[in-house]
């Protein structure tokens, strides 16, 4: 795989574009395959760019590139920096390549790609924890924090990539993986994408570009999933179903992780299993001993018996509602994050009508707007309105019924207060566990 990239770089002005993790690990491996070869870097963070001390590496401000960038023979562009609203002529545009790509045409083993609005973290983990359960050698990388370059060290033919893949990592990548799945598709990501068709479009990359011999496997339960898929020409595969006929195929009944939805990502990840050829009862074994992840409907303490759950990882209505499915004890629930302008209205009224939730405790902003669609239609729930996740946390340890649940599930980002979902799940954390 090293010499296939060496060769694919050998005497190419490349830039590397982006210099987070995916970029870091892109120049370091370019500087180690071609020593003495000059490269070039772009960010628009003055301090990354003056971290690196290289007379090999070359920095470009991004407030400079459009001067330049029409000298550069590749790009390797960083995901989620945006190229549609540049003005780049088609020729340009063949040159920006991505890492995902990259990895995908060189590794020569089988590839498994996840992707999906929701649970592709979970399925990817479990599909690595069955593959290493079954005597597989199987490594994992992609958006679970892992750049995929790092793992070339340890490519082979008998080896398997296991890589979660955003749709930012799919945007514009011209191949891929052996088998692909595609877990569900939501609203997100539309600020960045343009349009809920642009961001299907990338998604669906995953397996526009597949070979004879590969496997495509997606849900058939999820809607906007199945009219994209009908409005496609050709996209043929397998599809999953939790139609109570899944046990024919795989004994989930050991699964401890819970939830109607991680029983169909589990579902997804037995399929992929099976293909590789791993037996069904060594399958049904191993998720036993799969524990879940963090910040997904996971369980955090009881305090003064209210049980406390922690599912930050909830960006979208879809998310909170099978999180509220999963937990029948919950009787609070702490939703609301920022608003990016989707319509709340449905997702409001199914809240109305859940009758085991007895508090909904409303964060800004979009908390507040669900509360307000909500105030004089729903008389039978208390609507409280926090002002932050300190007060929400304390509003539910006071009315929340001792035996019960609180269940953490914003249905929302916060990414104008947090980092991340994980720094919120962790704040989250910490104020139950000050109670």
């Amino acid at each position: 795989m090293i010499d296939s990239i060496r060769n694919f770089f050998l005497g190419k002005k490349t830039l590397v574009w982006g210099l987070g993790m995916e970029g870091q690990a892109t120049l370091e491996l370019l500087l180690k395959t071609l020593p003495e070869t000059l490269f070039y870097v772009c960010d628009r963070d003055l301090q990354a760019l003056n971290a690196i001390n290289n007379p090999w590496v070359k920095k470009i401000e991004e407030n400079q590139l459009l001067k330049q960038i029409d000298q550069f023979e590749l790009i390797v562009k960083s995901p989620g920096i945006r190229t549609a609203h540049l003005s780049f002529d088609p020729s340009l545009k063949k040159r920006i390549v991505l890492q995902t790509e990259l990895f995908l045409r060189f590794w020569p083993g089988k590839t498994i790609g996840v992707t999906g609005s929701k649970g592709k973290s979970t399925t990817s983990s479990l599909i690595y924890h069955l593959l290493k359960q079954g005597g597989f050698k199987v490594y994992m990388g992609g958006n679970i924090g892992i750049p995929p370059f790092r793992l070339i060290p340890f490519a082979d033919e008998k080896s398997i990539a296991v890589l979660e893949l955003s749709s930012y990592q799919l945007e514009n990548c011209r191949h891929s993986p052996s088998i692909a799945l595609w877990l569900n598709l939501y609203q997100e990501h539309l600020n960045y994408h343009g349009s809920f068709e642009a961001y299907a479009h990338a998604k669906s990359n995953i397996a526009r570009f597949q070979s004879i011999g590969d496997y495509f496997i997606y849900n058939q339960d999820n809607p906007d999933l199945m009219n994209y898929l009908l409005s496609q020409e050709k996209m043929p595969g397998i599809p999953v179903q939790l139609d109570g006929k899944e046990d024919n195929l795989i004994d989930l009944s050991r699964l401890k992780i819970p939830g109607k939805h991680n029983k169909k990502n589990a579902l997804f990840a037995a399929t992929a299993a099976l293909l590789l050829g791993m037996p069904a009862n060594a399958i049904a074994e191993a998720l036993d001993s799969f524990q879940g992840l963090p910040h997904r409907l996971e369980y955090v303490a009881t305090v003064k018996g209210v049980a406390y759950y922690n599912d930050s990882i909830s960006t979208v209505p879809e998310a909170t509602l099978a999180g509220i499915e999963a937990i029948p004890s919950v009787r609070s629930l702490i939703i609301g994050g920022q608003d990016r302008g989707i319509p709340l209205e449905s997702f409001s009224s199914r809240l109305c009508e859940l009758t085991m939730i007895e508090n909904l405790i409303l964060l800004p902003e979009t908390g507040w707007r669900i509360g307000y669609l909500l105030k004089d239609k729903c008389t039978k729930k208390n609507i409280f309105f926090a002002k932050d996740l300190e007060e929400a946390v304390l509003l539910a340890s006071r009315y929340t019924p001792k035996g019960y649940s609180c269940l953490f599930s914003p249905a929302a980002p916060s990414y104008h207060l947090y980092l991340n979902f994980e720094k919120r799940g962790e704040h989250f954390k910490n104020l139950v566990l000050q109670l």
